[in-house]
């Protein structure tokens, strides 16, 4: 394995079918070197397998969640502009509101079937974008993998998205749930892309086995990367 840093893709995501404008995408690509060199500087960031996330089409990108930390940590190993859904909660502060909506942060009701946000991502995905979902649907409480919700595989099939499996490790540990503060020069984050599993490979495959394959896949490269604790 090796270390990668964000570097311009030879061919920019041609995605968004001209929604996006050049200034917002510099803006996007600002925002990722600006994290990029605080993670750098602060948890020793790793980024491993990073070109294995398409250039265009319609991706689903898919990740454990150990952290606040977990979607500017993946979001910053390549270049990109990739949409990330996000509870509503989360757009109650404004000028939060306004920095994640800035990079094309979706929100979801937590509450009933948070249809407005299914609906954007459906749309999304058939615009020939990227979104980053977490099926466990919130942080982890001991960094292990929780299960993983099924729905975000029926709207990938319904887009035939490609699936990038991630799986990010050390975020618990230098930030977990239960700490207000992260520790910083504590264990290095590492973050995995996995090989991206297209329309061909899932065809015929129902929505439960989708998931647990892709489960399966950041479960192997979850343990590969986890730090080792302290007995």
């Amino acid at each position: 394995m090796s270390e990668t840093s964000p570097s311009p893709a030879p061919s920019p995501r041609s995605s968004s079918k001209n929604r996006r404008s050049k200034r917002h995408v510099a803006w996007v690509y600002l925002c990722q070197f600006t994290v990029y060199v605080f993670f750098k500087i602060f948890f020793r960031i790793k980024h491993v397998g990073a070109r294995n996330v398409p250039r265009s089409g319609p991706t689903m990108m898919v990740a454990n969640h150990q952290s606040f930390f977990d979607p500017p940590a993946i979001g910053c190993g390549y270049y990109g502009v990739t949409s990330c859904l996000a509870r509503k909660s989360l757009f109650k502060s404004k000028l939060f509101a306004a920095l994640i909506s800035s990079i094309d942060t979706i929100p979801l009701e937590t509450e009933g079937l948070g249809y407005q946000g299914i609906k954007e991502t459906m749309r999304r995905l058939k615009n020939g974008e990227a979104i980053l979902i977490f099926p466990e649907g919130q942080r982890s409480f001991d960094g292990e993998l929780c299960e993983f919700t099924s729905g975000y595989a029926n709207i990938a099939q319904k887009a035939k998205a490609t699936f990038v499996p991630i799986a990010i490790s050390g975020a618990f540990e230098v930030f977990p749930r239960a700490k207000k503060f992260p520790t910083l020069f504590g264990p290095r984050i590492v973050v995995e892309y996995g090989a991206p599993i297209p329309p061909e490979e899932y065809a015929g495959l129902s929505a439960d086995e989708i998931n647990a394959l892709v489960r399966s896949r950041i479960e192997t490269m979850y343990e590969r990367n986890r730090p080792r604790r302290k007995r």
